[in-house]
C-alpha cells in the first residue's frame, strides 16, 4: 500500500511514496481548503452541507452542491496529474457526505509535531533525549498550521494551540543550546522563530542575549537599537523592562573594554548621512529634551515642542489597521519635512512628538502646517485627520517660577 505524507505546517504538500503529487492543486485556494478542512475532520464523514458552509459564503455560489461536486473531481484529477496512483482514493463520497479516506496509510506533519512536543514535556526524560525531541519538533514547524486558511473558525483553535507549543519548544531549545554554548545554532533558531512570528519579545531578548554570550556585543547593541525603534514605531510603547536591562548590561560590559579616543569617536559617528530629522525612541527624546532644557539659560536660546495627533473623522483613534499604516506614513512625512537637527519620536499609538531647536512658537506652528500640507499631498486618499499643538520649551527656572 502507498504511504502518503501530508505537510500543512507553513506549507501545503502531499507526497505519495516520497513523490510530491500536490503541485497541480496547490495554486487553487479552494482545493487547498477542501483538503485542509477534510483532514482536520478526518475522523468522521462530513455532511456536504457542512463542507459547503466552510468553503463558500451564502452569496459566493448559487449552486454550491454542484460546485462541491466539481471541486472534488478537480482534486482527484489534479492529484493524479501530479503523479498519484489512479487507484488511490483520497476522498470518499457517500450518502451526501465527504471524508478523507481513513484506509490510507497517512502521516501528518502536525500530528508528529504535537506528539514530539508532548513527549518533550516529560520532566523525567534524559536531557539528551529531550534535546533530540525538541530539535525534531522545531525542524518540523515551518509556519503556522494551514496559514492560507488563517481566520477560518475551523482551523483557528488547533493552529493557535500548535503555535503556542512551537514557541514553548523553541524557547526551551534555545536555552538548552545556550547552556551547551552552541551559540551559532541558538542564533539560527532565534532567526527562524522570528521569521515565523516576529512579535515574540522573549525570542528577541534571547537573540540579543546569545549575541552577547557569543562575544558579539556591538552586534547585540545594534540589534537592540534597530528592533526597539521598529517596536516603538509599530506599537507605540517601550519594549519590556527586562530587555532594556539586558541592553544596559551589554553596554556596560562593552564599556569596560579600554579604547582610545579615535575608536570612541568612530563608534559615536553616524554611519551614513540620513536626510531629514533624527528619529528616535521616546526614551532617547526625553533625555535629549532634558539636556536641551539645561542649555537654554546658558545660551539664551528657544526651542519649540510640537505634538501631532492622528484621529478619524469622528475625532476618535482610527482602527488598528488604518492607524498602523497612517502612523508610518506620517512619521516618514515628518522626517523628510524637517531639518537634520530636529528630533522626532513616537509618543503614543496615535501621537508623534517633535523638538525644533532655535524655533519659536510661531515657527513651530508654520512647521506643523507644512507637515500637514505635505501629508495630504503625499496621501490624498487617507481618511485620518492630523491635528497639532505647539509649546515653547521652558527652562527649569521658568517652570519653577510659574
Amino acid at each position: 500500500m502507498s504511504i502518503v505524507e501530508v505537510h500543512l505546517l507553513g506549507t501545503f504538500e502531499i507526497y505519495v511514496d516520497n513523490q510530491l503529487v500536490s503541485a497541480p492543486i496547490v495554486r487553487s485556494k479552494k482545493l487547498r481548503r477542501l483538503v485542509e478542512f477534510l483532514i482536520l475532520n478526518r475522523n468522521r464523514a462530513v455532511p456536504n452541507e457542512e463542507v459547503i458552509e466552510a468553503l463558500w459564503s451564502k452569496r459566493q455560489n448559487k449552486n454550491p452542491r454542484n460546485a462541491l461536486k466539481i471541486l472534488i473531481h478537480r482534486l482527484r484529477s489534479g492529484l493524479i496529474e501530479g503523479g498519484a496512483p489512479e487507484d488511490l482514493e483520497f476522498l470518499l463520497t457517500r450518502q451526501c457526505t465527504c471524508r478523507w479516506n481513513p484506509e490510507i496509510q497517512c502521516m501528518y506533519d502536525f500530528e508528529k509535531f504535537e506528539a514530539l512536543c508532548s513527549t518533550s514535556l516529560n520532566d523525567h526524560a534524559n536531557e539528551d533525549v529531550l534535546y533530540i525531541r525538541l530539535c525534531s519538533a522545531c525542524d518540523l514547524y515551518h509556519g503556522k498550521l494551514m496559514e492560507d486558511a488563517a481566520g477560518e473558525l475551523w482551523q483557528e483553535e488547533i493552529s493557535a494551540r500548535l503555535h503556542e507549543k512551537f514557541l514553548y519548544a523553541a524557547d526551551r531549545l534555545i536555552k538548552m543550546l545556550d547552556k551547551r554554548r552552541m551559540h551559532a545554532e541558538s542564533l539560527k533558531l532565534c532567526r527562524r522563530v522570528l521569521s515565523i512570528d516576529p512579535t515574540q519579545e522573549s525570542i528577541h531578548e534571547s537573540y540579543i542575549f546569545t549575541l552577547a554570550q557569543a562575544g558579539h556585543n556591538q552586534e547585540a547593541i545594534q540589534y537592540y537599537r534597530n528592533w526597539t525603534a521598529q517596536y516603538y514605531n509599530k506599537i507605540g510603547k517601550q519594549p519590556p523592562e527586562s530587555l532594556h536591562q539586558l541592553y544596559q548590561q551589554i553596554v556596560e560590559t562593552e564599556r569596560k573594554t579600554s579604547a582610545d579616543i579615535d575608536l570612541i569617536c568612530e563608534e559615536l559617528r553616524e554611519k551614513e548621512s540620513i536626510p531629514g530629522a533624527f528619529v528616535c525612541s521616546y526614551e532617547i527624546f526625553r533625555e535629549v529634551y532634558r539636556l536641551e532644557v539645561r542649555s537654554m539659560v546658558r545660551y539664551n536660546s528657544c526651542t519649540a515642542i510640537a505634538l501631532l495627533t492622528i484621529n478619524d473623522a469622528g475625532q476618535q483613534p482610527p482602527e488598528d489597521r488604518v492607524l498602523t499604516k497612517a502612523m508610518l506614513q506620517l512619521m516618514e512625512c515628518v522626517r523628510i519635512s524637517l531639518r537634520r537637527g530636529d528630533m522626532v519620536a513616537r509618543y503614543s499609538p496615535t501621537q508623534i512628538v517633535i523638538m525644533l531647536p532655535t524655533a519659536t512658537i510661531e515657527m513651530g506652528e508654520a512647521v506643523c502646517e507644512r507637515i500637514n500640507r505635505n501629508f495630504k499631498r503625499e496621501y490624498p486618499k487617507t481618511k485620518v485627520i492630523v491635528s497639532h499643538s505647539v509649546r515653547a520649551m521652558e527652562s527649569i527656572e521658568s517652570a519653577l517660577w510659574r
